[in-house]
């Protein structure tokens, strides 16, 4: 049983609440100071929750934490989140590896397929193709296509013999502006 009125957060007092909840910025510890507040005036768990407006069990929980942590527990504990499957060396190693460019293709540029089947090979995991992507963009890389060429192009040799004609002509009229 959580206690209430003067026997809740007996080291702080109503009017020193009443000033932190007007002090803090970020809501969510002023939604929990505000309702330590009321808690310290003797409102009841499920007034609390009606009054704000938050289910019972989250302002429970809020009670809960103030109660047993002080004020130390009215904000939220990092979260540490899934580990990395690549190492940061790995990943150094992935970055060179990607700049140098695909062997095999003409372009040097990857697609997330290749990138995707590249480090299973290397590092035995695998990720989904938009996990490919994300972890790309991380890493500074960028999408990129090769440009693509229209059917009626000219050949190379036709835009070689063009250059070397645009070439003599440039010189044989450059003496000609005066």
């Amino acid at each position: 049983m959580i206690p209430k009125d003067s026997e809740f957060l007996p080291t702080v007092t109503e009017h020193d609440l009443r000033v932190l909840v007007r002090q803090e910025k970020l809501l969510k510890p002023q939604l929990r100071l505000l309702a330590a507040l009321r808690r310290k005036q003797g409102w009841k768990l499920e007034e609390i929750a009606k009054s704000m407006e938050q289910p019972l069990m989250t302002v429970h929980n809020w009670i809960r934490r103030l109660h047993e942590n002080g004020l130390a527990g009215l904000n939220d504990k990092k979260q540490p989140g899934r580990p990395h499957q690549l190492t940061v060396k790995q990943r150094r190693e992935i970055v060179k590896f990607l700049e140098r460019g695909p062997p095999y293709n003409k372009h040097g540029l990857w697609t997330t397929k290749e990138v995707q089947e590249l480090l299973r090979k290397k590092y035995g995991v695998s990720f989904v193709h938009q996990h490919v992507w994300r972890m790309l963009d991380k890493l500074g890389f960028s999408m990129q296509r090769p440009r693509k060429k229209h059917y009626l192009r000219a050949s190379e040799d036709e835009i070689a013999q063009f250059k070397k004609k645009r070439g003599e002509w440039c010189s044989a009229t450059a003496g000609r502006d005066s």
